[in-house]
């Protein structure tokens, strides 16, 4: 329910309260709203104007090299940033294929000089914007010099492309030849580079962001603004003889007092025509990791694994994030290195007991925030500012645990990883009607994304746990529970070390379901205050803590959370007034008043750190909203901190969010 209940469609045809049809009025903004878009249009047509005279006096587009260097630390330590230069050009008629604009050419006539990440259709809060478009992107470049050591012959000298994330659809082309398609957002892709040459080559990415009923989250659009374009960065991996594509270094911790287990292992690949012997070399802090010397057939892989002890680990938890050095050197037959892996790792357990979520055998009462990784200036695409901004105010609240409807970037996780925040970790099998997970290939497609999901992210000490979607129908139907019973099972094979768990939408006098028996985790989205859900259950506030009790007794044996709650603030007025920052603070105060009173539960989470554009004509219930942004943010648009964001600091730093040891 990011962009929550109140549903309004973009033709302005309707909307509802979950599913329920009502007429949809008009959206009213406030003078200050229209006030601040005159200004931003003002604003539009002399950017505009300056643009053309600046593009007369621009100079020639200039082909470079990548950077060795990174915007997140952990991984392959041979990633080479493609920042620099790109170019972009929209294709709203959907011609580029048609006239060729994927064939190289030393004219730029009709791209814009862009940077990456960059979304497309960012500051435009169009219908058209929302449904999606096409847009396509550009980048010459030669290859870096000095990428592989002399010993190493150019024939075993490898590239791969890595996409830390587009939206949504990607056809890829290299100097002319289309080399990879894919579709997903918020998880990295990788692209073997064939037909690299000397001198100058020229990447094309033709990116389409027009999601159907079939994508995840499900279009068209989604709840939240449907920002296209290469929305995270770009790297080119230098890859010699063999691969370390993909490392898991797992922490085991008995008990809290326990000794540490790190068990590692190495999918390596030879990216070669004849069989290559190699070792890995690793080390946890002062501990030594030893792998077995491995020889691998032509374009074969083959995984490794070793382990290592620490007899006394410092554990990772909010307030004392103890992070230990990993890294893992690749090295030939004659011992000398090929390539290596970076990360830093946290060691912890995570358990339930009795329905009762314990991080290294202490009950959490963990308080936190929504966010989207959005921002009002560039979209979908953050910069490292940016993000740090979102983890600033977070940290600043006394947050500690975050969640947002996708995989969080590479550079949040590890700011989570530092800075002791935990991260409910979701993939966007959102909101999807039984008509649609009834098809096995929807199935199919939120177990794919969860297997990335885990794979990718699993190092990060920052994941509390993995969470398989948020506000499938309620009550589950038979296709439903069959995807929360083979999703569950596939996660818990990847990864028992962490539970997994599900955010659901939750109103009183709904009945208990076993559908959610072979999850760990439940979090219910409610409004209790707010929408009139349920038959009209969750217009009293007063009815929360009788609603948290049946939650409660409806599924004793499961860690129970809050995972979304919230209210939209955007001017001052009376208490009494849904919209205003009075009405905000209070109900924010009254929720968390009645999550004090469930020692039981393990979390609640606001909704929402910072406004967000929504969707076209959405707006969340308040009489005089600002149309297409949800409003429910402790800090505005621009960074401006509500009235309400000091209240949930106090709330927060009033609880003490890591509790008791229990004993065995």
């Amino acid at each position: 329910m990011m962009a929550t209940s109140r549903l309004c469609m973009p033709d302005g045809s309707g909307c509802a309260l979950k599913s329920t049809p009502q007429p949809c009025p008009p959206p009213r903004v406030s003078l200050s709203s229209t006030l601040r878009a005159r200004s931003v249009l003002s604003l539009a047509l002399l950017l505009s104007l300056a643009a053309t005279v600046t593009a007369r006096a621009q100079p020639p587009y200039q082909p470079t090299a990548p950077t060795k260097s990174v915007v997140a630390t952990d991984g392959q330590t041979d990633r080479f940033l493609l920042g620099g230069p790109w170019l972009y050009r929209a294709d709203q008629g959907n011609v580029g294929v048609a006239q060729g604009w994927w064939q190289p050419t030393s004219s730029t006539d009709g791209w814009t000089p862009v940077s990456v990440p960059n979304a497309y259709n960012a500051g435009d809060l169009s219908s058209q914007s929302w449904y999606g478009y096409v847009g396509w992107y550009r980048r010459d470049f030669t290859l870096p010099t000095g990428a592989f050591p002399g010993y190493v012959p150019a024939a075993f000298q490898h590239w791969m492309l890595r996409f830390e994330s587009v939206n949504y659809y990607a056809t890829v082309w290299l100097n002319g030849r289309q080399i990879a398609t894919h579709g997903g957002a918020f998880l990295p892709r990788e692209v073997n580079l064939a037909g690299l040459h000397g001198g100058v080559n020229t990447l094309v990415v033709r990116v389409d962001d027009r999601t159907t009923a079939n994508s995840l989250p499900p279009g068209p659009g989604s709840n939240w603004w449907n920002f296209g374009g290469i929305l995270r960065e770009v790297y080119l991996r230098a890859v010699a003889k063999v691969d370390l594509q993909q490392v898991q270094i797992r922490p085991l911790l008995p008990c809290p007092s326990c000794a540490a287990t790190i068990s590692e292992q190495a999918l390596l690949r030879n990216v070669t025509d004849v069989p290559q012997t190699v070792q890995l070399h690793g080390s946890y802090g002062r501990v030594p990791i030893g792998f077995k010397r491995v020889t691998i057939g032509p374009h074969a892989t083959t995984t490794v694994r070793a382990s290592g002890h620490i007899a006394r680990p410092r554990l990772w938890a909010p307030g004392n994030p103890a992070l230990y050095k990993a890294t893992l050197t690749l090295s030939d037959a004659r011992g000398r290195p090929l390539g290596g892996y970076l990360d830093y790792s946290g060691i912890r357990s995570t358990t339930i007991r009795n329905g009762r979520l314990l991080l290294n055998g202490r009950l959490l009462h963990a308080r936190g925030v929504d966010m989207q990784e959005q921002n009002v200036d560039s979209g979908g695409a953050l910069s490292s500012g940016q993000t740090q901004a979102l983890i600033g105010w977070a940290r600043q609240l006394g947050a500690t645990i975050i969640r947002t409807h996708y995989p969080v970037g590479p550079l949040m996780e590890e700011l989570a990883d530092r800075d002791g925040i935990m991260i409910w970790s979701e993939v966007p099998a959102f909101g999807i009607p039984n008509v649609t997970l009834r098809q096995p290939s929807t199935h199919a497609r939120a177990r794919q994304l969860l297997s990335k999901n885990v794979l990718e992210n699993q190092n990060h000490p920052s994941i509390l746990l993995w969470s398989i979607g948020n506000e499938l129908p309620t009550p589950p139907s038979s296709a439903e529970a069959t995807y929360i019973a083979t999703a569950t099972k596939l996660v818990h094979r990847l990864d028992p070390t962490r539970p997994v768990g599900i955010a659901i939408p939750t109103w009183g006098g709904e009945p208990c379901s076993s559908a959610y028996r072979p999850l760990d985790v439940i979090g219910g989205n409610e409004y209790f205050g707010l929408f009139n859900e349920g038959g009209g259950t969750t217009d009293d506030r007063s009815q929360l803590g009788p609603f948290l009790d049946s939650f409660h007794a409806c599924y004793p044996k499961k860690a129970l959370f809050v995972t979304e709650f919230g209210f939209d603030g955007n001017r001052d007025g009376p208490v009494e007034e849904y919209g205003t920052y009075q009405f905000q603070s209070n109900n924010l105060a009254y929720h968390f008043g009645v999550f004090a009173s469930k020692p039981w539960l393990a979390g609640a989470m606001v909704q929402i750190l910072q406004n967000f554009a929504a969707y076209p004509f959405y707006n969340g219930a308040n009489p005089y909203p600002d149309a297409s942004i949800n409003g429910k943010g402790l800090v505005d648009l621009h960074g401006g901190l509500k009235p309400a964001f000091s209240v949930v600091s106090q709330a927060f730093h009033s609880t003490r969010q890591i509790g008791t040891r229990i004993q065995r």
